[in-house]
């Protein structure tokens, strides 16, 4: 590391602005990896990242303690140099260089054998935050630092809509629906040629159409870039059922309560400025509530004066209250600072209160009757992370943490400190109380991956360690006559800790990016979990098993199918390596399958034997298939190339499962067994739809490829039966006996009468 020169400290004191610069150079790579941060001391920071020849860009502001603590650190480097020995493999540079008064600026250098030191740990976790890229160059290791974050728009063009088409029935007779290559869709019933119903606008491009019923009316499902299920009702009139969408985002906050049916809802807060809310025992969608104009950071429910209120904060700089049970938005808080991190809502001493606080220290608290301002809490010097109402004594008593490492109690009714002392831990980034029957508790956490336990003096009560992953989120109640707390962790892991023993009740592995909010639901009987992917959870307080997964898929998605039952249910699944199943006509979650590492590019829904199954391919050659109605996994398939089409049939009296590999063999499995029936070589021509059909009274596959050709093999020997040119693309096929076989393409519909037969 290149030395700091003696009189760095006036230098930093001169400083108002720095940039950073880390570099990777991969062995056989031809364009080097390279992020670029200017930060300055007001808070300003501009990121771009470039590799080869993508170039992407962002703004952010960030926690005034980090350009504190960020020239403190990089004062503290030690004197070194840059190592040069990486010829045989990757090297990484990093660079800061610090300009102030001085007309030349001071500059830093080191590789990635000084990536523990505090100031590259702070820059990482900066730029990584800022990015929010999922690659290994940067390391996450801090608590929330940066807010107000845009995405610059990138240059080029936007994704276009590739056609896709799905056979299927409307009103019981053959149709198909066809995405058209630019935007939109249309329905064709097949005989008469006619269309049925279009649309210009369906959350494109759309990757993926669907046809079914719900026993009542034929539904077609769309899905895409948007990761929002769009249903569309074709029987009737009603047009669009509903799209099923939710945060686009990240969630930063997520609550509950129990409403006057006894019916519990679970909110969630995210990037996107919205707060959604969901049925928590069957995912339902309430509704959005929208006005803030940036990412929602925190929210607060309680029961005041007959009211079911909600209160949130966000990065627009607004605290807002809410009715929940009308969705009115009741009141508009203007706090004066530049983001609000932590807001806290009580109805205790007869009177509601609002607290509030964020960037400028400042803990604000407001009587919700009259909507005036009650107290102004200073005390704290930097961001205040974490607030919490607890009733003490007959006081309504307020508890905060904040990034100065410290945690206080205060009067909410004269302002008064009641008790201060350190969060023995430099980043605090959470913090929860709850009553019990040993009395109140207050639980904190943050980077040092430690829980803490303290009682409303600040005496230590109890640490609940984990392995030294940060605290992102916490949450503490009462649940079978025990105090327990649910710790959210930046691994995405989550445990529900015994406050009074120390032990851990459940800890749930990482499923779906950092947790970064945690509260528990109505009675205590769940806990509720957002992600930074953008995904709310709901499982199990008792065991942590999974219950429910009201949002939809966090992003594209790329295939669909109903299932082969009554009712209408639809299958879907996209590149956050979930499959998934929803009630077509409502939207209402069912199941969410996990098992794959990389995007699921197709799917499959079918019947083997008495199982309803699903089949689903993964852009690294896995293929999975489940019981669709259990979620129970039944085979694991790996094939040499991805997979590009997918179909269920039956041979034999035997359910199978055909899967074409992207320009190579077709395989065929026994379904129940997994046994491989089948190789049917196909040669490079990229197979793009598959039915499994009878043709003559043998048992054929058809295989729709892109090079405008229908190949029919027999099964289950795979001897091949012949094969039809086309002058478009085959999108999808469909066969009726005794020999009409359907091709839907980018142009339309093409009907032939098809009769292959076994040479010889």
């Amino acid at each position: 590391m290149s030395p700091f020169p003696p009189d760095s400290s006036d230098v930093s004191a001169q400083a108002h602005s720095i940039s950073y610069e880390k570099v990777r150079q991969r062995p056989g790579e031809e364009y080097p990896e390279r992020f670029a941060l200017d930060l300055s001391a007001d808070g300003r920071a501009e990121l771009i990242h470039e590799h080869g020849p993508i170039r992407r860009s962002w703004s952010a502001r960030t926690e005034g303690i980090v350009w504190t603590r960020l020239l403190k650190a990089v004062e503290s480097l030690p004197a070194g140099s840059v190592s040069e020995d990486h010829a045989a493999g990757e090297t990484v540079r990093c660079r800061l260089q610090i300009l102030g008064a001085a007309q030349q600026p001071t500059t830093v250098t080191w590789d990635e054998e000084a990536a523990s030191s505090p100031a590259s740990v702070l820059l990482e976790a900066v730029v990584a935050q800022i990015s929010d890229l999922p690659s290994p160059f940067v390391t996450d290791s801090l608590p929330p630092l940066t807010h107000q974050r845009v995405a610059e728009a990138s240059p080029g063009l936007l994704p276009s809509q590739e056609a896709a088409a799905v056979f299927g029935t409307v009103g019981d007779l053959p149709a198909f629906a066809l995405a058209r290559t630019g935007g939109g869709f249309a329905v064709f019933s097949v005989d008469p040629l006619k269309m049925i119903g279009e649309a210009a606008e369906a959350g494109q491009p759309i990757r993926a159409l669907a046809l079914g019923s719900d026993g009542g009316r034929d539904i077609l499902v769309t899905g895409g870039d948007d990761s929002t299920i769009w249903a569309w009702d074709l029987t009737g009139n009603a047009g669009l059922l509903h799209a099923r969408g939710g945060h686009g985002g990240a969630v930063r906050a997520v609550t509950s309560r129990v409403d006057l049916d006894g019916d519990g809802l679970v909110y969630s807060g995210g990037e996107d400025g919205n707060i959604w809310g969901w049925g928590s025992q069957d995912g339902e969608e309430v509704g959005a509530l929208t006005g803030h104009e940036r990412t929602v950071n925190a929210l607060a429910t309680a029961r005041v004066a007959g009211l079911d209120l909600l209160v949130s904060g966000g990065d627009d700089g607004t605290v807002r209250l809410w009715n929940t049970e009308t969705g009115e938005a009741l009141h508009t808080f203007i706090p004066g600072t530049e983001w609000v991190n932590a807001v806290a809502l009580t109805g205790a001493q007869g009177r509601g209160s609002i607290a509030a606080a964020g960037s400028d220290h400042i803990i604000r608290v407001w009587d919700i009757t009259t909507r005036a301002q009650t107290q102004e809490l200073r005390g704290h010097s930097a961001a205040v992370t974490g607030l919490a109402f607890l009733d003490q004594e007959g006081r309504s008593v307020l508890a905060s943490c904040s990034y100065d490492g410290t945690i206080r109690t205060w009067d909410a009714a004269d302002g008064r400190v009641l008790d201060e002392w350190s969060a023995q831990d430099d980043w605090p980034a959470a913090l929860a109380v709850a009553r019990s029957a040993t009395g109140v508790a207050i639980v904190t956490g943050g980077a040092t991956g430690t829980v803490r336990v303290w009682d409303t003096k600040g005496t230590a009560l109890r640490m609940l360690k984990a392995d030294g992953v940060p605290v992102q989120a916490l949450a503490l109640s009462e649940v079978d006559g025990r105090a327990v707390a649910a710790a959210g962790y930046l691994d995405g892991s989550l445990r529900l800790w015994d406050v009074v023993s120390g032990s851990v009740r459940c800890a749930l592995d990482p499923d779906d990016g950092p947790l970064t909010s945690v509260a528990f639901g109505p009675a205590a009987s769940t806990v509720v979990c957002g992600t930074a992917r953008g995904t709310v959870r709901i499982h199990s307080t008792a065991d942590g098993v999974l219950q429910l997964v009201p949002t939809p898929h966090t992003d594209r998605i790329l295939a669909l199918d109903f299932l082969p039952v009554a009712g209408g249910v639809v299958a879907s699944a996209g590149a956050d390596r979930t499959v998934r199943t929803w009630e077509a006509a409502t939207g209402r979650p069912l199941l969410r399958l996990r098992g794959h590492d990389a995007k699921v590019t197709r799917l499959v829904a079918g019947q083997a034997g008495t199982v309803t199954a699903l089949a689903s391919a993964d852009e690294d050659a896995q293929i999975l298939v489940w019981d669709a109605v259990s979620g129970r996994r039944l085979l694991d398939l790996r094939v040499a190339r991805p997979v590009s089409a997918l179909a269920f049939g039956t041979v034999d009296g035997v359910g199978v499962l055909a899967a074409a590999e992207l320009h190579g063999p077709i395989r065929v499995w026994d379904v129940l067994s997994g046994n491989e029936l089948a190789t049917l070589e196909a040669g490079d021509a990229a197979a793009v739809t598959l039915i499994v059909c009878v043709l003559d009274g043998a048992t054929a596959l058809l295989s729709g490829s892109r090079d405008k050709r229908v190949r029919a093999w027999r099964l289950p020997d795979g001897a091949e039966m012949g094969d039809v040119a086309l002058e478009q693309t085959p999108l999808a096929l469909s066969f009726a006996p005794p020999g009409i076989l359907r091709i839907a393409s980018s142009s339309g519909l093409t009907t032939i009468n098809f009769h292959p037969a076994v040479a010889g």
